[in-house]
């Protein structure tokens, strides 16, 4: 019998190899491509299936390449989920300002050679292979800042919210994130934010974040004291189809919301959350923020940075009581 099974292993063997080494193939022809554009690593990925942290997470795994490897990013995201074409054909640049040491003439001049992509894959590398929250937050801060405008409406909602004291994120992601992880009840969430609200007195507002309408309406509904706060998105889901994939509202108005309200996340002293790139990357925009994890990816999506942020030493596990067979202690993966 192990005689008869044993080519069928030979396959599967060569089929593996066979994956590494077109995947090596590919990332040697465009290293080699790369090489012509005088220090410039010219990327454009065309998207238009994937949400806005998931292609941000992309933009980091190529700025921590270039970063090792002495070359400039020029990374250009055209996908038409989150672009509008009267303010450019690079929707990245219409929430971040590049900080490199090549202007756009220079850019035009010296690249050569742009890859075009549309998943990250295509370039054969693993993204935030041996990158630690701190330094992925270092290469967001090196390469890319949110534009003025962004930072001004992020400091506007705090001030109106009086974020001088002790503010609670809660961020809730529903949707189609079920495909990725088990899916949190809100009575859950509740109750992780009331147990926490009764532990910490001083805590002087809730701010509540979320893909869905009515988990908005419910978390407004159910806290009284301290008064619960969230932003008017241009558009939240009410039919349980996703925002980003809907075709419904303004690309350029749903990838604001996405990353303000990520960055309001990020300014609150505690961060209640469900699994979600843009909850994860608050801890990015601020490595020392303390996290209350109610779910976690399942195995095959467990991604930078949420697999960094499960093992932080400031982020608890709380799952619902079943899963943890009656224990609320910290827990680690």
């Amino acid at each position: 019998m192990l005689r008869l099974l044993r080519p069928f292993g030979w396959a599967i063997r060569g089929r593996y190899r066979k994956f590494w080494i077109v995947r090596g193939v590919r990332q040697f022809i465009w290293t080699r491509r790369m090489a012509a554009n005088n220090g410039i690593c010219s990327i454009e990925i065309a998207n238009d299936g994937v949400g806005f942290f998931a292609q941000l997470n992309w933009c980091v795994g190529i700025c921590q390449y270039c970063e090792a490897n002495g070359l400039v990013p020029d990374i250009r995201l055209t996908g038409d989920i989150y672009l509008d074409r009267l303010r450019g054909s690079n929707w990245l640049d219409h929430y971040f300002d590049w900080t490199n040491p090549v202007g756009p003439g220079e850019l035009l001049r010296r690249v050569r050679y742009t890859k075009r992509i549309v998943d990250f894959s295509e370039l054969g590398g693993s993204l935030g292979s041996q990158l630690s929250l701190v330094d992925g937050a270092r290469l967001l801060r090196k390469y890319l800042r949110p534009k003025p405008h962004i930072s001004a409406e992020v400091e506007e909602f705090w001030r109106r919210i009086d974020g001088t004291g002790a503010v609670v994120g809660v961020h809730f992601r529903g949707t189609d994130k079920t495909f990725e992880a088990s899916r949190v009840s809100w009575q859950h969430c509740l109750d992780v934010v009331r147990a926490h609200l009764r532990a910490n007195s001083d805590v002087r507002a809730v701010f509540v974040a979320s893909d869905e309408q009515a988990f908005v309406e419910f978390m407004a509904a159910s806290i009284r004291e301290p008064p619960v706060c969230f932003r008017a998105d241009h558009i939240r889901s009410v039919d349980g189809r996703p925002v980003h994939l809907s075709a419904a509202g303004n690309g350029y108005e749903k990838g604001k919301d996405a990353l303000v309200n990520s960055l309001l996340l990020a300014k609150c002293s505690t961060l209640i959350r469900t699994t979600s790139l843009l909850s994860a990357y608050s801890s990015l925009f601020n490595p020392e923020l303390k996290v209350i994890l109610l779910n976690r990816p399942l195995a095959w999506a467990l991604w930078y940075p949420e697999r960094e942020i499960l093992q932080a030493r400031n982020t608890e596990y709380r799952p619902a009581a079943p899963a943890l067979a009656g224990s609320l202690h910290l827990s680690r993966p």
